[in-house]
């Protein structure tokens, strides 16, 4: 029995999407097991804390932070709740205009925040930056915003900007060329 592969996609292609994604998938679920032994935070709950961390004020429109993370409304607001009944985070009414709601960061969550960035430097440093070379890791970076920039999902566009200062790129020169 033959092996199947997509329509029109070369093995190669395939394989990349397959090697790049299970990639993502195994940094990830490393780092969620580090995070659950040691903390007792998982990886969206560390996405949505560093967020907040970062933020002016510490805190975040719902709407914003889940643009941030490339996340749906519904998915932002169902975590974002389960995170407040476990006193990570607090929602606040926007009192300028009573519509929007307000993300803060409680004080478990500064202190779950603590204990998890060094358990997070320790795995990107040994999964990630420790496995490539500087040049290689410098490429990897660029070719994952690359990557983003041509994608056609809107959200995330300031968080992508972000990174590719933070990776000290003016532009990321994507399919349409550079922004």
């Amino acid at each position: 029995m033959g092996s199947v592969n997509p329509a029109e996609l070369p093995r190669a292609e395939s394989a990349l999407w397959r090697a790049l994604t299970l990639m993502g998938r195994r940094l990830v679920a490393g780092l969620e097991q580090r995070l659950q032994a040691a903390v007792g935070v998982s990886v969206p709950d560390l996405d949505i804390l560093m967020a907040l961390d970062e933020a002016p004020e510490g805190r975040l429109r719902a709407g914003s932070l889940g643009e941030m993370l490339g996340w749906e409304k519904s998915r932002i607001s169902h975590h974002v709740a389960r995170m407040e009944a476990r006193g990570l985070v607090r929602r606040v009414t926007c009192a300028e205009d009573l519509r929007g709601t307000w993300v803060e960061t409680d004080e478990a969550g500064r202190e779950a925040l603590i204990r998890a960035l060094p358990v997070f430097a320790a795995h990107v440093k040994e999964a990630l930056v420790d496995v490539l070379p500087g040049d290689e890791a410098a490429s990897v970076g660029k070719a994952a915003l690359r990557i983003l920039d041509a994608s056609p999902a809107t959200a995330c566009r300031v968080e992508i900007d972000r990174l590719g200062a933070d990776l000290g790129l003016r532009a990321v020169e994507g399919a349409a060329g550079p922004r």
